[in-house]
């Protein structure tokens, strides 16, 4: 349990710090964001691309408030482990592998993608280390 408390602090407070900076981009620098475009935007293309990205940022922020709160009681949270470990290949390795197609700077995508491996397959472990965590799968489903 204790594994899995700090894990989700962890993820938490790492989703917290991303979403720190990029709202240092969205609002007080938007050059840092504007200069990892892999094309040419103008002022109205890139509005709303910060719009679209604000979004994200707030999804960021949500998630990791929530899992710091969670992990208060893990064991009464598994199911946010998995929520977790799916958006992470859903939204963090698929997401990513879509940006490096789409011309974004590759090798800054690749140790994305090697974070998310590590939350997915740590989280994994980690609650599957949890007696029971059958249970509450199945109680879900059912």
């Amino acid at each position: 349990m204790k594994k899995l408390q700090w894990w989700l602090r962890g993820v938490g407070a790492f989703y917290l710090l991303l979403t720190a900076v990029n709202l240092y981009g969205i609002f007080i620098n938007k050059g840092f964001i504007r200069q990892n475009l892999p094309f040419p935007v103008g002022d109205a293309g890139f509005g709303v691309t910060l719009d679209f990205w604000f979004t994200f940022v707030l999804d960021l922020l949500v998630m990791g408030t929530y899992m710091l709160w969670a992990s208060r009681k893990p064991l009464k949270h598994l199911y946010l482990v998995w929520l977790v470990i799916w958006l992470e290949i859903v939204r963090g390795i698929a997401d990513d592998l879509y940006m490096i197609g789409r011309g974004y700077n590759t090798p800054f995508y690749i140790v994305f993608i090697t974070v998310h491996i590590v939350i997915i397959v740590t989280g994994y472990f980690f609650v599957r280390q949890v007696p029971g965590h059958l249970n509450e799968v199945n109680n879900l489903t059912s």
